[in-house]
């Protein structure tokens, strides 16, 4: 399939503040990816060292072959979604919505105007108005737009629900599955609520105070971390053969979240032994993963 980018020993630091963290990730062509983490860990940071927002403080990105850092002209293939546009958009009264839109039209040399006036209406922006007047929720929604119908070969949404409303989070999701089946590029959604992205991931990177701890396909991924809950007495017979990352106990009952394979003979004697056996969620990971467990767990 190729690679779309590649991510070389790269450090961000604010002063004596390390944002990143060695960090070196590949990213395919024409797959969407989930960046996750909690509020702080190094998502955004990343993003924007991805679209060239950000400088480097030490290492580099390749776009395909090409170094950012020598040649910047690659960024016309990335776009950055967020929820905010920038000071200059935000405290201006200069941008009307079509005056913005017509702008994105002349960045992206794979704009679609006809998706993304169709967009427009779905989400209900009012073209007539100024940027710096629309609702949080609004402006998430402009940024999606954008994302969506740039059909930039790197599209990168940065926590893409903030404000949205359950109708428009839903339009966003539908949206994003049927264009990209249409037109396939590679799609990193940064976010720390994934319940209802999951399952759009083919592959998850997680991030905790600027370092990876994750990068798996989604399916590998649940094969790896299992959930077993039942008597305890019984649950301990098998957990010295796991990592355990978190336990919570109800008098003799318990729950816990393991780390390992599970053989199909292993899951049929835990069945055995009256212990529900079942995958752990994205978002339960990522509690577990990031100091968010039990601290009885071994």
């Amino acid at each position: 399939m190729g690679e779309s980018i590649k991510i070389d020993k790269v450090y961000k630091y604010y002063d004596d503040f390390a944002a990143l963290k060695d960090v070196n990730l590949s990213f395919e062509k024409d797959k969407i990816y989930g960046l996750i983490g909690r509020n702080g860990a190094g998502k955004t940071t990343l993003l924007k060292i991805i679209a060239n927002q950000l400088l480097t403080s030490k290492g580099d990105i390749f776009i395909g072959n090409k170094s950012l850092s020598k040649d910047s002209s690659v960024v016309e293939n990335i776009c950055l979604a967020r929820e905010t546009l920038g000071k200059a958009f935000e405290t201006s009264n200069v941008f009307k919505m079509n005056v913005f839109f017509e702008l994105c039209s002349k960045s992206f040399k794979n704009w679609d105007n006809d998706y993304a006036k169709y967009l427009i209406k779905k989400f209900r922006i009012d073209e007539k108005k100024y940027y710096s007047k629309l609702s949080k929720g609004m402006k998430t929604a402009v940024g999606i737009i954008m994302g969506l119908a740039s059909r930039a070969e790197i599209t990168l949404f940065d926590e893409p629900y903030v404000g949205l409303d359950p109708v428009a989070r839903e339009v966003f999701y539908s949206e994003l599955q049927k264009d990209y089946m249409e037109h396939p590029r590679t799609i990193i959604i940064s976010s720390h609520l994934i319940n209802e992205l999951e399952g759009m991931f083919e592959k998850v990177i997680f991030i905790d105070n600027g370092s990876i701890i994750i990068d798996e396909d989604l399916e590998s991924l649940r094969e790896i971390y299992w959930l077993l809950q039942g008597r305890e007495s019984k649950i301990n017979k098998y957990t010295d053969f796991y990592k355990v990352l978190n336990v919570e106990k109800l008098g003799s009952l318990a729950s816990y979240a393991i780390k390992g394979r599970l053989t199909e003979e292993e899951i049929f004697n835990m069945k055995s032994d009256d212990i529900e056996v079942s995958k752990i969620s994205i978002q339960k990971l990522l509690y577990y993963l990031t100091n968010g467990g039990d601290d009885d767990a071994k």
